[in-house]
C-alpha cells in the first residue's frame, strides 16, 4: 500500500460522497487524528442552516478555549451519569487568575430548581448575601426545624407589616 498521502493545494479541497459515508480514521489503528492544528482557522462542523446533528463520543472530551459559548434553541442538558461505587462530582467553576474576579451568573425567565435527592444543599458566601423575591413570599421550611445563627451579631427582622410567630411550645 501507499505509505503517505499528502494533499496540499493553493485552492479549496473538497471530499464529498453521494453514495455513502465519508470515513476518516475508521480502521482499528491507534493513531491520533489532527484537524486544523496549525495556523489561525475557524473550524466548522455541521451545516449553517442548523440541520446537522453533531455527535461526539469518547473516553474523555476536553474543550480548551479562550472563550466558550454553548448556545441552544431547544431543551438542553448538562448531565453526568456515572456508574461507579465512589462519589463523582460535576463541577462548575468560575475563576479569574488576573486582577478581576470570576463570576457565575445563572438566569432564567421562569423557575430555577435546585434539588438534592439524597443529601443537603449548601449555599455559602464569603461576603454579605441575600435571598430576595420581587413578588410573593419567601418560604423557609425545614423538616427538622430552622436555625438562624447571628454569630454574636444582630439578628434583624424588619417589616412594615405584622410579625406573626406561632409555636406549639414557645421558649
Amino acid at each position: 500500500g501507499v505509505s503517505t498521502i499528502d494533499v496540499d493545494a493553493d485552492g479549496a479541497v473538497s471530499i464529498n460522497s453521494s453514495g455513502g459515508v465519508i470515513n476518516v480514521g475508521s480502521d482499528d489503528v491507534n493513531q491520533n487524528i489532527n484537524i486544523a492544528t496549525d495556523g489561525t482557522r475557524t473550524l466548522t462542523l455541521g451545516a449553517t442552516d442548523s440541520t446537522t446533528t453533531v455527535d461526539i463520543n469518547g473516553a474523555g472530551v476536553t474543550l480548551d478555549a479562550t472563550t466558550l459559548s454553548v448556545d441552544s434553541t431547544d431543551t438542553t442538558n448538562l448531565t453526568m451519569t456515572a456508574n461507579d461505587a465512589g462519589a463523582k462530582t460535576l463541577t462548575i467553576t468560575a475563576v479569574n487568575s488576573g486582577g478581576g474576579t470570576g463570576l457565575l451568573d445563572i438566569n432564567a425567565d421562569d423557575a430555577i430548581t435546585i434539588d438534592s435527592t439524597n443529601a443537603g444543599v449548601s449555599v455559602d458566601g464569603a461576603a454579605a448575601s441575600n435571598f430576595t423575591t420581587s413578588s410573593g413570599a419567601l418560604t423557609l421550611d425545614g423538616a427538622g426545624g430552622i436555625n438562624i445563627v447571628g454569630n454574636a451579631a444582630e439578628v434583624d427582622i424588619t417589616t412594615t407589616g405584622a410579625v406573626d410567630i406561632n409555636s406549639g411550645a414557645f421558649t
